[in-house]
């Protein structure tokens, strides 16, 4: 059992993890973990729905600067990185992601939905993928120097991308990378918190790409973004969103049925604390989703889940 096979970098901080032998040759998972809840609805905006700004008269994006999707849906201004994925086809947005039994602990969710990582950095979806050992961090200088050296944004996620991308370059046998950018519990001040957050999301899923089709890896790779939970529709009293239930999630590579998949959003039959209603359980995307695109058994019922992947 090769031991190179996973690499988890928690912030910019990586682990090693033992793979199953059963993994498709060549097939890479890269998992990005946004912790605290990120605000789907601040992500893909509903755009063309008044009630929108109704419940966001301060927080939400302006509507001139937001990135049309089709003519009910946007990406935030911030998200302008991954527009080429999106024209590609090689970006599925998936909304009404969650489950009602997470609740709104951020624990709990997590454990509930694998929309994270827990104390031993081991995740639902992804556990039994085997054993980890950690590896040395890099210093301040050795993490800019890969950020500049493969073109990802600084910061927590570009850093633990570029290391894992030295990793592939460097002739690694690597599987899994799971790596987390923190941030998302945007309770207060969250047009500016959230949209530096979702910039460094953009910029390091391009450079992600850039690199891996270098490599000649991406069509070869899933990138599935995971979050415990979404946020509620309305703003708050300090410029934030508070725990609500469903939310959004990424899948890109060149493989993925790009486009908008799940429902979109009832702004009008919200739950009982405000939350978006899930449409689309978050054990099974993110479970089916992974275990899938590894050839593992568990991801034998949902051929092609959600009809997420390209043959």
């Amino acid at each position: 059992m090769d031991r190179r096979t996973f690499l988890a970098c928690a912030g910019a901080v990586p682990f090693v993890r033992a793979g199953r032998a059963q993994a498709d040759a060549g097939r890479l998972l890269v998992v990005i973990d946004l912790l605290g809840g990120n605000d789907g609805l601040g992500a893909v905006m509903p755009w063309a729905d008044p009630l929108y700004y109704r419940l966001r008269p301060t927080i939400a994006p302006d509507r001139r600067t937001a990135l049309p999707l089709d003519e009910a849906t946007a990406l935030h201004p911030s998200l302008r990185a991954v527009l080429p994925l999106w024209q590609a086809g090689e970006l599925a947005v998936v909304q009404g992601v969650g489950s009602v039994d997470a609740g709104l602990s951020h624990a709990r969710a997590r454990e509930v939905t694998g929309g994270g990582v827990s104390d031993d950095q081991a995740s639902r979806p992804l556990s039994g993928v085997g054993d980890g050992l950690p590896l040395p961090a890099p210093d301040a200088i050795e993490r800019d120097a890969m950020c500049r050296r493969f073109g990802f944004p600084e910061g927590e996620l570009g850093s633990a991308l570029a290391g894992a991308c030295a990793a592939l370059a460097d002739g690694s046998v690597v599987s899994v990378v799971q790596v987390t950018l923190d941030g998302f519990d945007t309770h207060e001040n969250q047009p500016a918190i959230h949209g530096a957050l979702l910039a460094e999301l953009a910029g390091s899923l391009a450079a992600l790409r850039d690199v891996l089709r270098a490599l000649g890896r991406w069509d070869d790779t899933l990138v599935m973004t995971r979050s415990e939970f979404g946020r509620r529709a309305a703003e708050n009293l300090t410029a934030g969103t508070d725990h609500g239930c469903a939310g959004v999630q990424f899948l890109a590579g060149g493989r993925v049925a790009g486009g908008l998949h799940g429902a979109a959003p009832r702004l009008d039959a919200l739950d009982e604390r405000g939350g978006l209603r899930p449409t689309v359980d978050a054990r099974t995307l993110n479970a089916g989703a992974a275990r899938y695109w590894l050839g593992e058994s568990a991801g034998a019922g949902l051929a092609s889940p959600g009809g997420l992947f390209r043959a």
